[in-house]
């Protein structure tokens, strides 16, 4: 069946939407054209659609859990997704993926009504090589609405609760992967990081999350915001968990498909650099990691005590500063919300790459929009009114000059890990929010408390530094996360320094 032809007075609202001033006699000669050209389209529907592979496995979707069951609220749904007799060192492990990760056969929404129907039929990358390695995919995790959010509170499926206290959130956006892996639901989970989604929720959950560098694993058949920023990664009890599952999903993806990643990219076992000890490692303090306005002085404190046990382990700790950290956030939230709100309205892909496109999706998440848009977060519709408004009214110009200060912040780090193996600062300068009250009684707070803890974390989503959030030692109450970075493509050092303060 042929697509739908325009008229010539929608041409004429494209001539006007566009700047085109087109006359009628251009119009009317412009009108056979553009019919003439869809037959091109005509022709290229009718060409079947390159076919991607999905290992053979058992799928089994599975439900949703009562609130007994699950009573942090940490589980989208349950599933079995495994091949039968399959070894290698996932074995024998479950393993939980963030509501964002295509698995065939088992529904994802993104924890948003806009894809309540959706269901993949393409495995992403990641999920191809747990399945090969044995690992048992056994549930979808709770995730803030489309990960626009920090706090853990966002979701179509209701906010998931802090492991530590119930009266908290888990912090997000990879809410249920945190939390679901501190119950001990899962063994494993992966968790997103655009801004710290991985690390916010581990360092208010009390486990570890570990943000590989930009690039290191493939991203293909995750929804995600921006090329940039784009991150996906574990989330574990210890670190040596993080090290065997990003042992197995590193490495370039062998389709070519994913843009984010350099021609070359190594794959190793990062679980041999677990050395437990930091001998000669240099480790730079960051200054402006501390003491900020949003900083709690319970988790400055926490932190600085912790920099006594590296000092004890034999690693060189000196305080430094980088006054471009400062800039972080005005420039990420350029980034975030105008390249986030751009992925939205086309379906989650951007134009220009040779990377894997998800046409099922993209139609799914047009077709949302439409039907469904009044059921974007609070935080989400905020992002769309400051995006559209600053692309319209801009062009893009602040994207652009964010993305190239972005690359002044990069090289003011390396040029600190030019002198120093590591830096390391709070994860995030407060332990985890109080559940907000709901937007219908306070909009407001509800939204403030979405992105107010991203000042270091999403630093290493700008510069795509590998960074892990441990979990401090003897910290009463709610938990607090000591963040460790390192070089490019040299996460091996940054799980060696974790893991090592963890076993100290």
């Amino acid at each position: 069946m042929p697509l739908r032809r325009p008229s010539k007075a929608d041409l004429a609202a494209i001539s006007s939407k566009r700047h085109l001033r087109l006359t009628e006699v251009e119009l009317d000669d412009l009108y056979e054209l553009v019919c003439d050209n869809l037959n091109l389209y005509d022709e290229l529907e009718q060409y079947p659609d390159p076919v991607r592979e999905v290992v053979p496995a058992v799928r089994v979707p599975g439900r949703r859990l009562t609130p007994a069951e699950d009573p942090l609220n940490s589980i989208v749904r349950t599933c079995s997704v495994k091949v039968p007799g399959a070894k290698g060192k996932l074995a024998g492990k479950s393993i939980g993926v963030k509501d964002t990760i295509c698995v065939a056969g088992i529904p994802m929404s993104c924890a948003s009504r806009l894809l309540y129907d959706y269901t993949p039929d393409i495995d992403a990358t990641v999920v191809t090589r747990i399945l090969e390695a044995g690992g048992h995919i056994s549930a979808v995790l709770n995730t803030d609405d489309f990960a626009f959010s920090g706090g853990g509170h966002t979701s179509a499926y209701g906010v998931t609760l802090n492991p530590r206290n119930s009266k908290h959130t888990a912090g997000g956006s990879s809410c249920g992967s945190a939390a679901a892996v501190a119950k001990n639901l899962v063994d494993i989970a992966l968790g997103g990081d655009q801004g710290g989604s991985i690390r916010i929720p581990a360092a208010w959950s009390g486990i570890v999350g570990h943000k590989p560098t930009h690039g290191l694993v493939p991203y293909t058949g995750i929804v995600g915001f921006d090329l940039t920023i784009d991150h996906i990664g574990p989330m574990t009890r210890t670190v040596k968990d993080a090290a065997l599952l990003l042992s197995v999903i590193a490495g370039k993806d062998p389709d070519a498909a994913d843009p984010r990643q350099p021609d070359q990219v190594d794959s190793m076992d990062y679980t041999r650099a677990l050395t437990g000890h930091m001998k000669k490692l240099k480790v730079a303090v960051v200054k402006e990691g501390f003491g900020s306005q949003l900083s709690s002085s319970t988790v400055d404190t926490a932190v600085k005590n912790a920099l006594k046990v590296l000092k004890k382990l034999g690693a060189q700790v000196t305080e430094v500063s980088i006054p471009e950290h400062n800039t972080v956030v005005p420039l990420w939230n350029a980034i975030a919300i105008e390249g986030g709100v751009s992925s939205f309205y086309a379906g989650h892909h951007s134009y220009q790459n040779k990377g894997w496109y998800n046409p099922r999706l993209m139609s799914a998440m047009g077709r949302g929009i439409i039907s469904h848009g009044g059921d974007f977060s609070p935080t989400a519709k905020l992002g769309t009114l400051i995006g559209d408004y600053m692309t319209d009214q801009y062009h893009g110009v602040f994207y652009g000059r964010a993305r190239n200060l972005s690359n002044q912040l990069t090289e003011a780090y390396n040029k600190v890990f030019e002198s120093y193996d590591l830096v390391v600062m709070p994860t995030t300068p407060q332990t985890a929010h109080k559940v907000p009250p709901s937007p219908e009684d306070d909009r407001k707070t509800y939204i403030r408390q979405a992105l107010n803890m991203v000042a270091n974390t999403a630093t290493f989503d700008l510069t795509g530094h590998p960074s892990i959030t441990v979990p401090c030692k003897s910290v009463r109450g709610l938990p607090v996360g000591l963040m460790i970075t390192g070089r490019h493509f040299e996460d091996a050092t940054v799980l060696r320094a974790g893991h090592a303060y963890e076993q100290a």
